[in-house]
């Protein structure tokens, strides 16, 4: 039996390594196009590798086809990834918000591990070779690129669009249009977003664990706690990277989008005793030092213009503990509000939306609906997960389901 897989990222290399785990007089080739495999694993978790969640639920995976990714995950979930994972030799460590990462914390050490499986257990890895078609003949499947090769079987893992510099640029939707599957349009997702705010350059570098709310035409749509990063085109961070996907969604509808950002990160009555206080003992204090040293010193001017506009005045504010004064304050710091105008593009998403439609995918096995022998795992797939180790736990499912397929299947 022949395998051809087409990718060399973490769905790719998972699924190499366990068919001749588990079957090693199957030839199983690898075709990667770059000079190496997991050039894009290397960037995930910020060099840490999230690898899953403790807590996967079917919120947290999207597709035209919702539920698609959880038939998929509930036959290979998280545990059954950390367990896997740890007969390779990469051992967890969860933090709070369940999140998990290699014991090393260094994304480097999973990608070392599956390389090493893929070694041990003689995975045939074809380097710098770009397969740009695959056709269908009485005999099987031939992949073409620099040279032409014979499978049985072709596994399309090539990732969707987000960081191109990986290697990621579309070709699996292109291989599975020419077999007649339909591909929902890719999007990036989990990407920084950018605001028309006026002072937002100034605000560079700011970074806050706290709050941020997503606001569509002025109605909250949903709230993520984690780090918030200003950058001198908008926002950036763990929290905005999970807004992401629900504001693009919103601003191609041509609505209105805005990120409100708790300043502080405290609650908001915490916010309003804190201020309540300080006012209190502070009476007469500039305001601009009345913020001190309970804000970023770059935000206190942006936070002053904001106040000052409420009362369309210019003249030097100075404290006092009028409630008026109390509860507009504390709204602004528990609430700043940012009108966000865009995103950047798929060079600095870290998933893609859309992709292969899974209507055409069969959830027991990953094959295709439509061509017998192909199968289409990982990113590729019209499934993506939200920032947490999702997307990977949706590669690791789905190179497990193509894995006990491909070994039980007929030849």
């Amino acid at each position: 039996m022949r395998i051809g897989i087409i990718g060399g990222g973490p769905a790719g290399m998972l699924l190499s390594l366990l068919i001749k785990r588990q079957r090693p007089d199957f030839q199983v080739s690898l075709y990667e196009r770059n000079e190496r495999v997991g050039k894009k694993l290397l960037a995930t978790g910020n060099g840490r590798c999230n690898y899953t969640n403790l807590s996967l639920k079917a919120e947290n995976f999207h597709s035209s086809n919702k539920d698609f990714p959880m038939k998929v995950i509930e036959n290979f979930n998280n545990q059954d990834a950390i367990d896997l994972l740890k007969t390779l030799g990469i051992y967890p460590i969860a933090e709070n918000d369940g999140r998990v990462f290699p014991l090393s914390l260094q994304g480097s050490s999973v990608l070392d591990f599956l390389r090493l499986a893929m070694e041990r257990y003689k995975v045939d890895l074809v380097l710098e070779e770009k397969i740009d078609r695959v056709e269908k003949t009485s005999q099987g499947f031939i992949l073409k690129g620099k040279k032409s090769y014979k499978a049985d079987k072709v596994v399309v893992a090539t990732g969707g669009m987000a960081l191109p510099s990986s290697g990621s640029d579309g070709i699996g939707y292109r291989i599975a249009k020419d077999f007649g599957h339909n591909v929902i349009e890719p999007g990036p997702t989990i990407v920084q977003l950018e605001s028309d705010y006026s002072r937002i350059k100034a605000l560079k570098g700011v970074r806050i664990k706290t709050w941020a709310s997503l606001y569509v035409d002025g109605k909250i749509l949903d709230q993520k706690y984690d780090d918030v990063l200003f950058t001198d085109y908008g926002l950036s961070g763990p929290a905005i990277m999970d807004l992401s996907r629900k504001s693009i969604a919103a601003l191609k509808k041509n609505k209105k989008v805005q990120i409100g950002v708790n300043l502080i990160g405290l609650e908001k009555k915490e916010i309003r005793q804190m201020i309540q206080e300080r006012a209190k003992n502070l009476q007469g204090i500039s305001f601009e030092n009345f913020l001190l040293g309970i804000v970023n010193k770059k935000l206190i001017v942006s936070i002053d213009k904001r106040y000052t506009s409420i009362y369309n005045r210019d003249t030097k504010i100075e404290v006092c503990d009028d409630p008026k004064f109390i509860d507009e304050l504390t709204e602004i710091l528990a609430d700043f509000k940012l009108n966000i105008s865009g995103y950047k593009g798929f060079a600095f998403a870290q998933a893609t939306t859309g992709g292969v439609d899974t209507q055409e995918i069969n959830h027991e096995s990953m094959e295709s609906l439509k061509v017998p022998g192909l199968y289409f795992i990982g990113e590729v797939v019209d499934v993506d997960g939200d920032c947490g180790g999702y997307n990977l736990q949706w590669t690791w499912s789905s190179a497990y389901i193509a894995f006990k397929s491909i070994i039980k299947g007929r030849w």
